[in-house]
């Protein structure tokens, strides 16, 4: 696995941030900050914050090296899928079976051996 400064450079490379100057100005600090970062250098959990928030990555994964660069925008329900989460909770339970099927036939599951819900 590899160590936070590695992924930091990773992450500015993923996020195409050819330019340390312009993500030190993005994070208020100065070039040198990010270079003992990107060396494994520590780094104050607002930095940590700030560098996920403008590098769009799991905070998770920078600092811990656990899930997946963009692990965070998984995370998330939309409110779409709230609403729909709450209609099926309202819903009695062979409705819910059913719509389970539903969505398994659109998945392209075999409905047949996958069993009862």
């Amino acid at each position: 696995m590899s160590n936070r400064g590695e992924r930091l450079q990773q992450a500015i490379r993923w996020r195409n941030h050819q330019k340390m100057l312009g993500l030190a100005h993005d994070l208020d600090v100065d070039e040198s900050a990010i270079s003992r970062w990107k060396r494994g250098g520590p780094m104050s959990l607002d930095h940590a914050s700030r560098l996920c928030l403008v590098l769009d990555v799991s905070m998770d994964w920078l600092i811990l090296g656990r899930g997946e660069i963009e692990g965070h925008k998984d995370a998330e329900a939309s409110d779409a899928e709230r609403r729909l989460i709450a209609g099926l909770r309202s819903l009695p339970p062979a409705a819910t079976d059913l719509l389970t099927s539903l969505v398994a036939v659109a998945q392209g599951v075999d409905v047949a051996s996958a069993g009862p819900t």
